[in-house]
């Protein structure tokens, strides 16, 4: 048999679940768990609109470019505020939910 490599791991960063910090940032998870976060608050001043446009231009990227066309999912305190899937064109997908 022979041996699956393994995928390369992301770095062991330590995300702040602060209930502060939960309100104050859109947090980003794949299937591997955090991926990614996006401050409410200056100098960021993140949307979801902008984090959606921000993940939909790097969903296809491969080797730390991008998030290798993996479904995501975008939270918002205790909210899931947006999905977003490959398509069967292999484009991404967005769901968004009310807040």
């Amino acid at each position: 048999m022979t041996d699956v490599p393994n995928p390369v791991e992301r770095p062991a960063w330590s995300v702040p679940e602060s209930v502060d910090f939960r309100r104050t940032h859109f947090r980003v998870y794949d299937e591997d768990g955090f991926a990614k976060s996006f401050s409410l608050t200056p100098p960021e001043n993140a949307t979801l609109e902008g984090v959606v446009g921000y993940l939909c231009a790097r969903f296809q990227g491969t080797g730390g470019t991008g998030f290798e066309s993996k479904d995501l999912v975008i939270l918002l305190g205790p909210r899931i505020v947006a999905v977003i899937r490959k398509g069967a064109d292999g484009d991404p997908v967005v769901t968004t939910f009310e807040r």
